[in-house]
């Protein structure tokens, strides 16, 4: 009788010991993880290659709201597959009291944020924004900028 009273509890202390166990190893992973991204080396920025007969697009901010449709620009189609879109912009849409850095967003058909960034340039200066054809859905986008004062200023497109 004795026997089988030890063995009663050799069970429970086994699962206790394995839950324990399999407890440290999840506590680890986090751990790991963290130990591994600071090791890696910095991303490098990849080189831009892009194609200097390509159309440029010029847009202008949007007198009538972020959704205007009659003053959106429209895109014209990549020839190639894997091409891109460029578009030209002044992020203070000429106004001499916008002021750097501008914080820039893309937002897709339907208002969907698809992109977020920020530009810290001149207060005149025109920037281009090169924008993956592949990643764009049919349809009307705005890259909306917004100044250190906080004035929002909205840039309207179509992409085809």
């Amino acid at each position: 009788m004795q026997e089988m009273t030890t063995d009663r509890n050799a069970a429970p202390q086994a699962g206790v010991r394995l839950t324990v166990v399999a407890l440290l190893l999840a506590a680890l992973v986090p751990v790991a993880w963290l130990i591994g991204r600071r090791t890696m080396p910095p991303a490098s920025p990849v080189p831009l290659v892009l194609d200097p007969t390509a159309p440029i697009v010029s847009v202008q901010p949007s007198a009538e709201g972020l959704r205007a449709g009659p003053t959106a620009a429209r895109l014209p189609w990549p020839a190639d597959s894997g091409g891109v879109f460029r578009i030209e912009l002044s992020p203070g849409g000429g106004d001499p009291g916008a002021r750097p850095p501008y914080r820039l967003k893309l937002e897709g058909p339907g208002g969907s944020d698809l992109w977020q960034g920020s530009w810290a340039g001149t207060d005149s200066g025109r920037i281009q924004v090169i924008l993956p054809a592949e990643g764009l859905r049919p349809g009307p986008h705005t890259l909306v900028s917004v100044d250190s004062t906080g004035r929002l200023r909205s840039f309207p497109f179509q992409v085809p």
